[in-house]
């Protein structure tokens, strides 16, 4: 593995632990200042064993992230900082684990080309459920139990089809 891609591919992490980080202190620290300590410290833990390929401590920081996250919902805050510091702290997550992974994996003559295809993955995904999710917290539609029967088929369906053409351009 080349040294400038572990370097890019440790700033976004980085950045996104961040955002994910400030985010959360942001939408907490209108209801409580020691929750934004706490979710400031939880983030801090988590860049600062970055280095040493700690997972489980990626792991406990996200469910850390998401239970404030819906601890702060309900306490009313704003649920765009919320919502931004779930998905950014999916990503950290998802780019703590991939890491790892590279590093443990024998090196691949086609690597910087695998690393670039799951970053774009990484950016689709992660804005795509962004605005898919603002959305839905944002919007109110009125519709009857056939209607959201028939929504949920066609999600089904499509989620499916995803998944498939997915794994087809993988292979």
């Amino acid at each position: 593995m080349t040294t400038p891609l572990l370097s890019r591919i440790r700033w976004l992490m980085s950045s996104c632990i961040g955002v994910a980080t400030l985010s959360l202190c942001a939408g907490v620290i209108g209801s409580s200042w020691y929750a934004a300590l706490i979710m400031l410290g939880v983030g801090l833990l988590w860049l600062s064993v970055l280095r040493h390929g700690r997972g489980w401590v990626a792991d406990w920081a996200l469910f850390v992230f998401v239970v404030a996250a819906i601890w702060a919902g309900l306490q009313g805050a704003a649920w765009g900082w919320q919502l931004t510091a779930v998905v950014a702290g999916l990503a950290g997550w998802n780019l703590t684990h991939y890491l790892a992974h590279l590093q443990a994996a024998p090196e691949r003559p086609d690597e910087d080309e695998l690393v670039r295809r799951h970053l774009l993955r990484l950016a689709a995904v992660t804005g795509i459920g962004w605005l898919l999710a603002a959305l839905a917290l944002a919007a109110t539609i009125q519709i009857n139990y056939i209607g959201a029967i028939l929504l949920a088929g066609i999600a089904i369906i499509l989620l499916t089809r995803s998944v498939r053409a997915l794994r087809r351009r993988s292979a």
